[in-house]
C-alpha cells in the first residue's frame, strides 16, 4: 500500500511542476498583458508617444469626412499630412496625455467598463483655432505643387468673398493674405468637431463579433491556473505525508524544481514569449481597434515581456529557493526511532541458566 501510494504521490508531484510553471506564466500574462499601465511604461521606454499624431490623424480623418460643413479642401488633406501637422501644433506633454487616454479607453473596453474605445479632440481644437492651426495648414499648403494662374484667382476671390481654399502652394505673399481665410476655416472646422471620436463601438455590432466574452473566458481560466498546484500539493501529502521528513522531501522537491524551471524559462524564453504576444496583438486587436493603433500595440510586445517575466523570475527564485530549504532541512531531520529494546539480562521474563559445576 506504502508503495502505490509513492507512486500516485511521484505522478501528482510530475503534475504539479507542469501546472505550477504554466500558472506562474499565464497568472502573470492575464495580470500584466491586460492593464493599461503596462503599456504606458512600454510606450514610454520604447518612445512610443511620438507614435501618437497618426493615430490621431486617423481619427480626425474620419470625423473630417463625416462633417459635411466642411470645406472640401480639409477633406482633401491625408492622414499623412494630419499626423505632421498635429505633431506642430501639439506640446509633446499633450500628446503623451492623449496617448494615455487611448490607452486607458481601449482596455476600459476590454475588461468591460465600457462599450467603446474613443479619442479626444478637445487638445487639438483648443490648438487648432489659434495660430499655430494657420501655421500648420499653411505647411501643408507649401508642401502642395504650386498653384495655378486660374488657382491663385479662385483664392483671391476667396479671400475677399470667404470661400473655400485650395490645395495647391501660392506664393509667400499669397499666402500671407490668405491668413485670415484660414484661420476662418479652421475656426469653422473647430466648431463643427466633436469633443471626441469613437474608434471602436460594440453598441451597434452583432454580438459574435464582440471579442470580450471569448478573452474573458481565457482570462478566467489564466487566473485560476494556480488554484490547480496547490490542490496537487494536498494531493501529494494526502498519499505521502507520515512525518515532518516525509512533508519536507515530497513538497521540497517539486517546490525546488518548479522554481528552478520557471527561472530558467523566464530568463531565456524571452524571445518566444515576445513573437506570441505580437501575433497575438496584431490578430485580435485588429478586430476591434484601427490598424495603426493595434500595430503600435504590437511594438511594445517585447517591453510588455519584460514586464511579466520580471514577476516570474522573482517568484520563480522564491519557490525554488523555498524548495531547497525544505529538502536540506530533511537531510537533517530524523526518522523517529522506535522505543529501545531491554537487554536480556534486565528482562525479568527471561530466566537465565547458570551451569552448573560438577
Amino acid at each position: 500500500m506504502r508503495t502505490v501510494g509513492n507512486i500516485l504521490a511521484g505522478a501528482t508531484a510530475l503534475l504539479f511542476i507542469i501546472t505550477g510553471v504554466l500558472a506562474l506564466f499565464f497568472f502573470n500574462i492575464e495580470r500584466k498583458a491586460f492593464s493599461s499601465v503596462t503599456y504606458k511604461q512600454a510606450f514610454e521606454s520604447q518612445h512610443l508617444y511620438e507614435r501618437m499624431p497618426e493615430v490621431l490623424a486617423i481619427a480626425l480623418s474620419t470625423s473630417i469626412a463625416e462633417a459635411p460643413e466642411v470645406d472640401i479642401f480639409l477633406k482633401l488633406i491625408t492622414p499623412e499630412q494630419w499626423g505632421a501637422s498635429i505633431s506642430s501644433i501639439l506640446p509633446p506633454e499633450e500628446l503623451r496625455i492623449l496617448a494615455d487616454d487611448v490607452l486607458d479607453s481601449t482596455f476600459d473596453y476590454l475588461n468591460g467598463k465600457t462599450d467603446a474605445i474613443s479619442i479626444s479632440l478637445l487638445p487639438f481644437k483648443q490648438h487648432m483655432a489659434g495660430p499655430a492651426g494657420v501655421e500648420a495648414v499653411k505647411q501643408i499648403l507649401r508642401a502642395q505643387p504650386e498653384c495655378t494662374a486660374e488657382q491663385l484667382t479662385q483664392m483671391a476671390v476667396s479671400a475677399f468673398t470667404g470661400g473655400g481654399l485650395i490645395l495647391c502652394s501660392p506664393p509667400a505673399e499669397a499666402l500671407q493674405i490668405m491668413s485670415p481665410l484660414i484661420e476662418t476655416q479652421l475656426q469653422v472646422l473647430s466648431s463643427v468637431f466633436p469633443d471626441q471620436v469613437t474608434l471602436f463601438s460594440s453598441i451597434d455590432r452583432d454580438p459574435s463579433e464582440d471579442p470580450r466574452p471569448r478573452l474573458n473566458g481565457i482570462r478566467l481560466v489564466m487566473k485560476l491556473t494556480p488554484i490547480l498546484p496547490l490542490v496537487l500539493l494536498l494531493v501529494i501529502a494526502l498519499f505521502t505525508v507520515r512525518s515532518l521528513r516525509d512533508w519536507l522531501l515530497w513538497w521540497g522537491w517539486p517546490l525546488l524544481i518548479t522554481g528552478g524551471i520557471s527561472l530558467l524559462t523566464a530568463l531565456f524564453a524571452s524571445p518566444l514569449l515576445t513573437w506570441i504576444l505580437r501575433r497575438l496583438i496584431q490578430s485580435q486587436g485588429a478586430g476591434f481597434m484601427p490598424l495603426i493603433l493595434a500595430t503600435t500595440l504590437a511594438e511594445t510586445a517585447g517591453a510588455i515581456t519584460r514586464q511579466i517575466l520580471t514577476p516570474v523570475t522573482i517568484e520563480g527564485f522564491v519557490l525554488a529557493l523555498l524548495g531547497l530549504v525544505m529538502v536540506v532541512v530533511a537531510v537533517f531531520v530524523q526518522k523517529k526511532p522506535g522505543s529501545p529494546t531491554l537487554p536480556p539480562a534486565e528482562n525479568p521474563n527471561v530466566s537465565i541458566s547458570h551451569p552448573t559445576g560438577p
